[in-house]
């Protein structure tokens, strides 16, 4: 399993530097650069300040050289600095990066709470009025946007019932954590309700399809209890393809934290990207990028951990390199 380990990290690890020098080219080629903005805010700048600032933030150099100057750089924990935010990149993306993982870790916390009963619930009566009611609430999670979501909650929970805070994430003058929970809970809800429609979807054909394998016949006719039918037998193996399935949606979280931490004022990575984009903030919008792309690899190479744990099968697979 270490070899197979060493194996992946390596491949992130050319998948992650492949994916910087095409953001990085996908940058470049955006109209405007950081003088462009400077010159349309500062109408007194002159042409020697235009050249003299273009010396200075190396964009009179081809591109490969730009590339390599800052990727020799970031290797040394140098990301360059925030023009949107007058700051060292690392200063700016790192509470940000914390608060999005906690917004994410959370919401993905809350749909495997909830999806993994649910599916074995649909799955052991298929047809049941318990699994007609879980797949048309299925069906409204994954039809539903996140806005609209996000909004009917703060109209009812907040506005309506005055349960939860609207927006941000603490109040002024207090900040404890009772009150940074508080305000976690509607975008929580917000990004998990997707996940939670696809987790229960994919997990309960998973069981659907594993509850009919001989093996569940056998112990059945064996006397083996139903629970242990179920949860030994029958959901161990489910968990494979749903293991995939989690991963994939893990990284995939940060394209729904863009538009919940925007709905809710919450101060982290999705939002900051965007704005990043938006207001042609070069470095910051580089390296947040790839923080995105980090987290997406790592999720997928903890999945084959899984993979691991849940069948042995497959730590055997890795050893022998078949």
């Amino acid at each position: 399993m270490s070899a197979f380990l060493v194996r992946r990290l390596g491949q992130a690890l050319l998948v992650l530097w492949l994916m910087s020098f095409v953001t990085y080219g996908l940058l470049v080629l955006m109209p405007g650069d950081p003088v462009d903005l400077m010159m349309a805010g500062d109408p007194d700048m002159t042409a020697a300040d235009v050249v003299r600032l273009k010396t200075l933030y190396g964009l009179d150099r081809p591109f490969l050289e730009r590339y390599g100057t800052w990727l020799s750089a970031a290797l040394q924990g140098d990301f360059g600095y925030s023009r949107l935010f007058a700051a060292p990149v690392t200063e700016v993306l790192a509470p940000r990066l914390l608060n999005s993982m906690l917004l994410m870790g959370l919401a993905f916390a809350l749909a495997v709470a909830i999806a993994l009963p649910a599916s074995v619930l649909a799955a052991r009566n298929p047809g049941s009025l318990a699994d007609r009611a879980i797949n048309l609430l299925c069906f409204a999670g994954i039809s539903v946007p996140p806005f609209w979501l996000a909004l009917l909650l703060i109209l009812l929970f907040a506005v309506t019932l005055g349960l939860f805070p609207a927006s941000g994430m603490t109040t002024i003058g207090d900040g404890g954590i009772a009150d940074r929970a508080a305000h976690l809970v509607l975008p929580v809800v917000t990004l998990a309700a997707a996940s939670i429609a696809q987790y229960t979807r994919h997990g309960r054909a998973a069981m659907v399809e594993v509850l009919r394998e001989d093996y569940i016949r056998t112990a059945r006719a064996k006397g083996a209890p139903e629970r242990a039918i179920l949860w030994r037998h029958g959901f161990r193996n489910a968990l494979i393809p749903l293991v995939t399935i989690m991963a994939l949606d893990f990284g995939a979280l940060f394209s729904g934290a863009l538009i919940t931490e925007t709905m809710f004022a919450y101060l982290g990575m999705g939002k900051t990207i965007y704005d990043a984009v938006m207001g042609n903030d070069f470095n910051l919008a580089l390296v947040g990028l790839l923080l995105a792309t980090t987290v997406t690899l790592a999720a997928n190479i903890a999945a084959d951990v899984a993979y691991g744990l849940i069948d042995p099968r497959i730590r055997l697979t890795a050893r022998t390199g078949t």
